[in-house]
């Protein structure tokens, strides 16, 4: 291999994301139209999305804990893309939306069993100085699934008299591929010491630098809401529903091509230049989305948003792995991503409750301060930040 090439783990790893995705983006951007046609309200929409989310995000801490504690990193991915691909085909014979209820929940629960140890796993297979690259190539394959699941499911709608289940039932192909892909992924030796599960749940805790980012984060997350409100600022300003979907495409291809770039940008200036970074340019965008009137303004700042997405997330993982060691990486993996997840609910409910009461510019303003405020608890540990600095006080 390469000196600067990626592992193998880290390349299956990334195809598994891209096939899984076009699965997942296949079935939920007509998941609401569906619902709607089997008698379901928009409460009752919201209510799976929002039990669907929940459990995701409570089961994220538990499965890592479980991965770290039995040293398994690759049982729990298989076990969390078989769950998540195998339920999607089961919507081509729901009949009521209970049934739908079960799909989503299985598919959130895959993800949260998944995610976890499959970001340990990735930051097990590469050295310290290639995180950010493997982290970014990851994101870049995920979303390259995401821009291609929603084209294939509308080739297969105008080719089928827009048979929704015929999408549902294909959603299988993608699928078993990428369960098909993790069989070839192989584990890695976890260096576990010899000391109690409770005292090692300590020592996370008690880990300064891994804290002060979660904190960070969740405060951040508040300010972070559902991308929802992007669109809805895009319809403010006319835009159609065909411009809304270019709109999104736009996104999603420019965070393909801006996450493998950037993340080997981490590994070699470093990941906390990049992480303050990537909220002060947060709060630039969303305070600019606040005063854009024009079209040509909502483009630019779709465009620019995806290079936020890939500034962030994969150099967000990267930088967990450097703070915690292996044996506590998908702990510390499912708890940051369990409180981001718990944040997100009220996060949406806040900017929704001030764009009605008030308007969408004090919105977007106040998601910007947040994201300033978690950028100045993440500077607050900058200063002599290090791998394992521990609370000493």
């Amino acid at each position: 291999m390469k000196k600067n090439s990626l592992p193998h783990n880290v390349i299956l790893l990334g195809f598994v994301s891209l096939f899984s995705d076009i699965s997942s983006q296949m079935v939920y951007p007509l998941l609401a139209p569906f619902l709607k046609s089997l008698g379901a309200t928009v409460v009752l929409i919201g209510l799976i999305e929002g039990i669907a989310e929940t459990t995701a995000a409570l089961c994220k801490t538990f499965a890592g804990r479980l991965s770290d504690l039995w040293q398994k990193r690759k049982i729990f991915v298989l076990l969390g893309y078989g769950l998540s691909n195998l339920s999607k085909p089961f919507l081509y014979g729901a009949s009521v939306w209970s049934h739908v209820l079960g799909v989503r929940f299985a598919d959130r629960v895959g993800k949260a069993v998944r995610n976890p140890p499959r970001d340990a796993l990735i930051a097990g297979s590469v050295d310290k100085t290639q995180r950010g690259k493997a982290f970014g190539w990851h994101l870049a394959l995920d979303r390259t699934g995401a821009l291609l699941g929603p084209l294939i499911a509308l080739l297969i709608l105008s080719l089928s008299l827009n048979n929704m289940r015929l999408v549902f039932l294909l959603s299988i192909v993608p699928g078993v591929i990428a369960i098909g892909l993790v069989f070839w992924v192989k584990e890695v030796k976890i260096h576990q010491p010899k000391q109690p599960a409770q005292k090692q749940t300590r020592a996370l805790l008690g880990n300064r630098s891994f804290m002060l980012f979660w904190i960070a984060c969740m405060l951040f997350t508040l300010g972070n809401s559902s991308n929802a409100f992007l669109i809805l600022k895009a319809q403010e300003v006319h835009f159609s529903t065909t411009a809304i979907v270019l709109l999104w495409t736009l996104y999603n291809l420019v965070c393909t091509l801006a996450a493998p770039v950037l993340g080997n940008l981490s590994d070699k200036v470093g990941r906390k230049p990049l992480i303050a970074l990537s909220f002060l340019y947060y709060a630039g965008l969303y305070a600019l989305f606040a005063f854009a009137q024009a079209q040509w303004m909502i483009w630019t700042l779709f465009g620019a948003y995806g290079i936020y997405y890939g500034l962030s997330k994969g150099i967000f993982k990267a930088y967990i792995a450097d703070l915690v060691p292996d044996h506590l990486r998908a702990t510390a993996y499912g708890l940051f991503n369990t409180g981001l997840g718990i944040a997100l609910l009220p996060a949406s409910l806040l900017m929704g409750a001030i764009w009605t009461q008030w308007s969408s510019q004090w919105a977007f303003l106040v998601s910007a301060c947040f994201s300033l405020l978690g950028c100045s608890i993440f500077l607050v540990g900058y200063k002599g930040d290090n791998e394992y600095t521990l609370w000493t006080g």
